[in-house]
């Protein structure tokens, strides 16, 4: 066995030994129906979850494993060979070190998970009856790096230095506002639309109008650290469309919305700063 049970990507030799640690799991369940067989099981994790997702285990052999979904940033599988020994913990922040935004479902009944979830900075943000093979109530759990809350007044001066420190590092855009006059004219969103900011301090902001379901801002201090992402991930949640409109020259800013699942959708005008945009929308 390695040393410290080390988390690496999984190989394809190891899916009968992680379909093995989740059939144990169902099988020293009571409440835990079982709906497939244990070859079933282990089929399925040959052919579609090493397949069709990112897998990590803990330890050589296995002592736990995590599946991953990239496309929905989603953990599909956390199971453990021994509870409280740790491995499910450094699997998970194996992850959070990856992704600035997590989300799982996990079972009403499975106590012991939602309490560890907890534990992990898991809150959560729905529930199904049972929807789902077994029949059983499960809970919908997310963490996020950047913690997204509404924004109040108090947070204008914050977001304006944001928006402000944007501009000057930024050669195709002018500076129109100074950083008072961009602080007030935040103030006056904030009551007017759904404006949430990232981080304590802040580092990041989004400004949004319900009622069209459109971005009409999204600024964050660092790129590449994951605020972006949450902000955007917040406004998404519940919502079948969101769309924004982005200037021609800021190609990052293209890149970033495509990779967030935004399509051009072949609409431009003449924005009121003198540079082109052009709109993006996102569809669930």
């Amino acid at each position: 066995m390695t040393a410290g049970g080390e988390i690496r990507r999984a190989a394809p030799g190891d899916a009968v030994a992680c379909a093995a640690i989740l059939n144990d799991w169902i099988d020293s369940r009571p409440w835990m129906p079982r709906v497939h067989t244990r070859a079933e099981v282990e089929a399925f994790y040959r052919d579609v979850v090493f397949v069709e997702r990112k897998v990590w285990v803990a330890g050589t052999p296995v002592e736990g494993f995590l599946a991953f979904d990239p496309a929905a940033a989603q953990v599909t599988a956390l199971y453990v060979q021994r509870p409280g020994q740790g491995v499910g913990k450094r699997l998970l922040d194996h992850m959070k070190a990856r992704c600035p935004t997590l989300e799982l479902w996990t079972l009403e009944a499975n106590v012991d998970a939602r309490r560890f979830y907890a534990r992990e900075g898991f809150a959560e943000i729905a529930r199904s009856d049972g929807d789902n093979e077994e029949g059983l109530a499960d809970v919908k759990l997310r963490w996020c790096k950047w913690p997204v809350r509404r924004a109040t007044v108090e947070d204008a001066a914050a977001c304006a230095g944001i928006v402000c420190d944007w501009v000057a590092e930024t050669d195709w855009i002018a500076e129109r506002f100074s950083l008072a006059e961009m602080a007030a004219l935040i103030a006056e969103a904030i009551p007017a639309r759904e404006v949430y900011v990232a981080g304590d301090p802040v580092a990041g902001y989004l400004s949004f109008h319900p009622d069209k379901a459109m971005v009409a801002g999204l600024y964050a201090a660092c790129r590449g650290d994951g605020v972006g992402q949450a902000l955007l991930t917040h406004v998404k949640t519940d919502r079948n469309f969101v769309q924004l409109w982005t200037h021609a020259p800021n190609t990052r800013a293209h890149a970033f919305h495509a990779r967030e699942g935004f399509e051009m959708t072949g609409d431009t005008r003449d924005g009121d700063d003198g540079h082109p945009e052009f709109r993006m929308a996102w569809r669930r």
